[in-house]
């Protein structure tokens, strides 16, 4: 049975720990505020909070991409479809990448206490980035996929890591595995990964820009692990889908077919 004012006494309670966990200091013209959010080496999720007119400015002094740098390129980061990735991940919370390499959002005074919760979730998200880069256990992935590649079409026609011609900051947006020999650019890209799909998406997107025609063939390490927004999202952008890289017979069937179009 429900207490008597639960509601209220809860409300309270969790007021009450969440304040507790709160450490608010003078840092020279700006306010540390430590939130109860922890980041993933353990600290917890610090904001600096500098006054402006009718309002409060958010920023992390640059931690969130000092944390980044510690297993990434930060480099890569600020330039092509990851800084692409990035910057609509902060913007679902309201923040932004600033200039200066800081997380940063506005609040007005009255709405301060959500938009500093939104600013927690969206530096945590951020360190979502340092996963992008990192050796996974389907580093073999690509191995494989290449290997498929090179049997069906033999080894002088797979070209890795491809630049495409006439697209500006091509170094930016690769293609996993190009095809020589179709009548129309074949691009194969290879996604083990949700976050893979999303860079995918956003690499064709770019590439669909300057390049009138093209055709595209994702390969999924398993189809069924990409959540249903992303991969509609990639169904949009990309021709021809492979639900596994083990499938082979499927592969050679859309790479024939391209191939003799």
């Amino acid at each position: 049975m429900i207490l008597q004012d639960a509601p209220t006494t809860i409300k309270r309670l969790l007021c009450e720990s969440w304040c507790s966990e709160l450490d608010v200091a003078e840092d020279g013209d700006s306010l540390r505020l430590s939130m109860p959010f922890v980041e993933p080496d353990g600290d917890y999720v610090t904001v600096w909070l500098r006054q402006t007119l009718g309002g409060w400015r958010l920023e992390d002094a640059g931690t969130t991409l000092m944390r980044v740098s510690y297993d990434s390129d930060v480099a890569a980061l600020m330039r092509g479809p990851r800084k692409v990735m990035l910057d609509r991940m902060l913007s679902e919370y309201g923040a932004r990448l600033g200039d200066d390499g800081q997380v940063i959002a506005e609040a007005p005074e009255v709405d301060l206490g959500p938009a500093l919760l939104r600013y927690g979730q969206a530096v945590l998200r951020a360190n979502e980035v340092r996963s992008w880069s990192k050796a996974r256990v389907t580093s073999t992935f690509f191995e494989d996929l290449r290997l498929n590649l090179v049997d069906i079409v033999g080894v002088d026609r797979v070209l890795q890591n491809y630049k495409v011609p006439d697209v500006p900051a091509a170094d930016d947006y690769l293609v996993d595995f190009a095809i020589s020999g179709a009548p129309e650019p074949l691009f194969v890209f290879g996604v083990p990964s949700k976050d893979r799909a999303r860079l995918t998406t956003i690499v064709l997107q770019h590439i669909e820009q300057y390049v009138e025609r093209f055709n595209s063939i994702v390969v999924f390490q398993n189809a069924s692990e990409i959540g249903n927004a992303d991969l509609r999202r990639l169904m949009n952008a990309a021709n021809d889908m492979i639900d596994s890289v083990d499938a082979k017979d499927a592969l050679a069937k859309k790479i024939k077919h391209r191939l003799a179009a």
